[in-house]
């Protein structure tokens, strides 16, 4: 039996292709502009907020046909789901949990017990054996990072007792909040520091190597340490921050659609299918944007709330050459594939977020499960980040999902041809910035060597690990720097 009903779903250059819909476009005038925000996304969307609560215009260009970026969603032909990515919130994302209740939709998050499960499939070595063994690290009641420990001491199959202590010595400067420490890393990749720190191999490929896949796509071998410890330092901010929530459904659903319609209902242009060609300049300042379609639209500033790809190609060369933002310039991005597997029947019962070790699929989510909204809950929906990626990019979708399917039986059984309804990949080339050895120090902050121009996105550093909670962050910056020119210009 074929693995059924498959397609492929290409975000490339932030279009997308096949089963697009695209929102009612914004047709007001446009000559009322404070600020021009280039991009949807959430660090897009949430500039146009903060925006709004300031008392100043912006209208919000989005070159595909849907909002959302790194979060949007679509249904394909038989009205079922497909993401860009698969999402989980976290109880430390502060500035995403304010920006939810503003906006009236906090409701939306199903907040998970405080336990993050680690996975091992079948055959990996001799501690899984020839089942898979789910070890589900489940954080104390105690303050920030004692819940943690706790979690860690209580692992029963995943760390032996030798481990349990080599995590404790390993980490323990990051348990000790020692940020300056973590900054200091950026040098070495995270496999390297590991060893240094003493800490077996198991753990690294049990544990910290499915981590640095879910956090950017990239091995631990290449990941920079900095960016990895940047998270256990997150982690161990704060009692709650690590812990894991849902969205009740479809993030366009859930999130950004409401998101789109708040702004807009405080005065704020929203535009999709618009995609900006050039920024302006005069007089040594951004006067405003051309688009493809030949507009020309002015404003007092202008956030750029794009990928970093996307904030290189507009930018001009010269600029690019500034010590302030060459960085723009240099990062690169990871690709990834999000896969979406629907069976005809539960073939888990696990509803929380897993990080599979030794396997293509190092975060996944049994979505039908875990969210009603999903409207699949006869039934295992399972979505999950394909990572490394980068040679299977060249791959065709039927390789790609024969390698993904077999992972998948490694940790469910039950996951078999037979069983499975279709399946279908979204493929994003370039996704989040690539946090390799070296790419900390690269990451611009808001400001660029014009006065009036601005820098938003989860590439930017604002002293957050790169996800939608350093995009809200990132947003922030960016219009607090945008408010003070307009302010200055009043």
């Amino acid at each position: 039996m074929g693995l059924g009903v498959h397609a492929r779903y290409r975000v490339e250059e932030g279009c997308m292709i096949e089963a697009t819909r695209t929102p009612p476009r914004d047709k007001r005038d446009h000559s009322d502009i404070d600020v021009i925000v280039v991009g949807a996304g959430p660090a897009g969307l949430a500039a146009a907020k903060y925006l709004a609560d300031a008392g100043r215009r912006a209208i919000v260009l989005e070159k595909r046909p849907i909002a959302g970026g790194k979060l949007s969603s679509w249904r394909d032909a038989d009205g079922d789901w497909l993401e860009s990515g698969l999402h989980s919130f976290f109880g430390g994302y502060k500035e995403l949990r304010a920006l939810l209740a503003e906006v009236g939709i906090a409701h939306h998050v199903l907040w998970q017990p405080h336990a993050l499960t680690f996975a091992l499939p079948a055959g990996l070595d001799e501690r899984s054996g020839s089942e898979a063994v789910f070890e589900d690290f489940r954080f104390l009641d105690l303050p920030s990072p004692f819940n943690g420990i706790g979690a860690v001491l209580g692992a029963k199959r995943l760390f032996n007792t030798r481990e349990k202590l080599l995590f404790a010595t390993g980490t323990y400067p990051v348990l000790l909040r020692n940020h300056g420490y973590a900054l200091g890393q950026d040098d070495v990749d995270y496999a390297t520091w590991h060893r240094a720190r003493g800490m077996s191999e198991h753990m690294l490929r049990a544990f910290f190597a499915p981590m640095a896949l879910a956090l950017n796509f990239t091995p631990a071998d290449a990941i920079s340490a900095q960016a990895m410890l940047r998270v256990m330092a997150y982690f161990a901010s704060t009692k709650d921050a690590s812990r894991p929530g849902f969205l009740d459904g479809p993030p366009s659903e859930r999130f950004i659609d409401p998101l789109v319609e708040y702004v807009r209902g405080r005065g704020q242009h929203v535009e999709t299918s618009a995609r900006v060609g050039e920024i302006l300049f005069e007089n040594g300042r951004a006067a405003g944007v051309r688009l493809d379609d030949g507009r020309e639209l002015r404003g007092a500033a202008v956030i750029l709330a794009t990928p970093v790809h996307d904030a290189a190609r507009l930018l001009p060369d010269e600029m690019l050459r500034d010590p302030m933002i060459r960085g723009v310039g240099l990062l690169t991005s990871s690709p990834v594939i999000n896969g979406h597997f629907w069976f005809d029947r539960a073939v888990t019962s696990r509803r929380g977020l897993v990080f599979g070790a030794g396997s293509l699929v190092p975060v996944h989510a049994d979505l039908g499960q875990a969210s009603p909204g999903y409207g699949w809950r006869d039934g295992s929906f399972i979505e999950a980040c394909i990572a490394p990626a980068d040679d299977l990019m060249a791959l065709d979708d039927e390789a790609v999902l024969e390698r993904v399917l077999s992972d998948l039986q490694r940790f469910y059984p039950l996951a078999t041809r037979e069983r499975l309804v279709k399946a279908k990949l979204v493929r994003i080339p370039r996704s989040v910035y690539r946090a390799s050895p070296g790419a900390e120090r690269l990451r611009p902050g808001a400001r660029t060597p014009v006065a009036n121009l601005f820098l938003s996105g989860c590439y930017t550093d604002h002293g957050f690990p790169a996800s939608v909670e350093g995009a809200v962050r990132s947003a922030r910056v960016a219009v607090d720097g945008a408010l003070a020119t307009l302010g200055a210009r009043a």
